[in-house]
């Protein structure tokens, strides 16, 4: 059905008058006849009784102008919706975050971000890093936040910010006490590790390997909590984003250990995919970092 030949079918029928519509419209008097003909040409059904001095809707035309009144209501909901989205008054912005990311990082950027947009609904899932991009390419999540190096031809990797991770102990653990702790210190220790898949595993473990040092894992866990929590239990040592240690530091529960020959610095990272246009909502979220 032609939209517009409805819309202007419904101006003669609220007019009641062929040329009154046209007046209005702007157009020929012809042309608004044959135009409301075409329409019921196409629909198989006559919608105006033309008898009297003023146009009438039949039956069939009363029913139309039914819908025809319930379809324009809703393009102008859509056109509403759509301002709104385009003003930023509504919407929706899914964000995924590794874990380091999205526990110590981002709850502030969106907690900002909310006070300026706050009819804009967010979310946030947090996951490693390679949980984070399998999301992230079955549309869940309109933007991922990671810590690994990641590449895809799908892929827009955007840098973000430096991290730093360090060597962390408990404060009552023999390497604690010393100034300078060499790598090969570190060959004897006991690790504590995040689980495969993490990005800080991956940037400790590749920087380690280049230097051709192999750790001892003795326990893999989920979360920087858990690690750290392990670390202060003496369960062995851990590789850990510094931006995670302000209250254990601040308390004494923990202590970084000096080893110059171990700088380990890391690129933080946001992706979104090549293909998937950027809502106002995500890109917005984006001008504000």
């Amino acid at each position: 059905m032609n939209l517009a030949a409805l819309r202007l079918w419904m101006t003669v029928a609220e007019m009641g008058s062929f040329s009154r519509a046209a007046d209005s419209l702007f157009i020929s008097q012809p042309a608004v006849s044959k135009r409301v003909q075409e329409l019921e040409e196409s629909l198989g059904v006559s919608l105006l009784d033309r008898s009297g001095r003023m146009v009438r809707l039949t039956e069939a035309g009363q029913i139309l102008y039914r819908y025809s009144q319930q379809i324009f209501a809703a393009e102008r909901a859509a056109e509403s919706a759509l301002s709104q989205l385009r003003d930023l008054s509504q919407g929706h912005l899914s964000v995924g975050a590794s874990n380091t990311i999205g526990t110590y990082l981002l709850p502030a950027l969106l907690g900002r971000f909310h006070d300026q947009y706050p009819g804009i609904h967010l979310s946030m899932e947090v996951g490693n890093t390679q949980q984070m991009i399998d999301q992230l390419r079955h549309k869940p999540l309109d933007i991922a936040f990671v810590e690994a190096p990641v590449s895809g031809p799908d892929l827009v990797v955007t840098p973000w910010k430096n991290d730093r991770l360090v060597v962390i102990a408990a404060t009552d653990h023999h390497l604690a006490a010393q100034s300078v702790v060499s790598l090969e210190d570190l060959t004897s220790e006991v690790f504590v590790m995040r689980e495969p898949g993490s990005g800080t595993r991956d940037v400790a473990e590749n920087a380690l390997r280049q230097r051709h040092i192999e750790l001892l894992i003795a326990f893999e866990l989920g979360s920087n909590d858990a690690i750290k929590q392990a670390v202060s239990a003496g369960l062995g040592l851990a590789i850990i984003s510094e931006v995670t240690l302000e209250l254990e530091l601040a308390l004494r529960r923990l202590v970084v250990l000096n080893v110059p020959e171990l700088t380990l610095n890391r690129g933080l990272t946001h992706v979104t995919m090549i293909e998937r246009p950027h809502s106002p909502a995500l890109a917005a979220f984006l001008k504000s970092l």
